[in-house]
């Protein structure tokens, strides 16, 4: 009872300033919470893509744990439109880091005359997010 007071004292103060209050639900604080990352070079948006070397062309997705709580294992799917849907298995993600996925080879199909896709970070609802709108990315590689 005594916290509930003191609570209502905090926000009836920070109102009489002209303080906004941002509250979060119960359970919020501490969850994971998955995102894609996209290439940090202005204008590629999503597409970033392996170099050179073997892999060379593939697509690259970073999946980054912007939470606060570690994220386990889980899925992410990228899919192109046309050509269907690749599953990634999705290592676990400390909080505050971000992994970068194997390569995913864009299908043929994809190319019209440009390569379309939704990446969808855990796309089997294993880890439990603060926030699963964050969670899809879309994006265009130039053919």
């Amino acid at each position: 009872m005594e916290k509930t007071k003191l609570t209502l004292v905090t926000v009836a103060i920070a109102a009489l300033f002209g303080c906004t209050v941002l509250a979060q639900g119960p359970g919020t604080k501490n969850k994971a919470d998955l995102i894609p990352v996209p290439d940090p070079r202005p204008g590629y948006g999503f597409c970033k893509l392996v170099p050179s070397g073997p892999d060379r062309g593939k697509l690259i997705v970073t999946v980054k744990n912007q939470g606060r709580a570690n994220a386990p294992a889980s899925k992410t799917t990228v899919e192109f439109t046309p050509g269907g849907g690749i599953k990634i298995p999705t290592p676990a993600i400390p909080a505050g880091s971000s992994v970068a996925l194997p390569p995913v080879a864009i299908p043929a199909a994809a190319w019209q005359p440009d390569a379309h896709f939704k990446i969808r970070v855990n796309s089997d609802a294993k880890v439990d997010e603060s926030n699963n709108n964050n969670n899809t990315g879309t994006g265009t590689c130039i053919g």
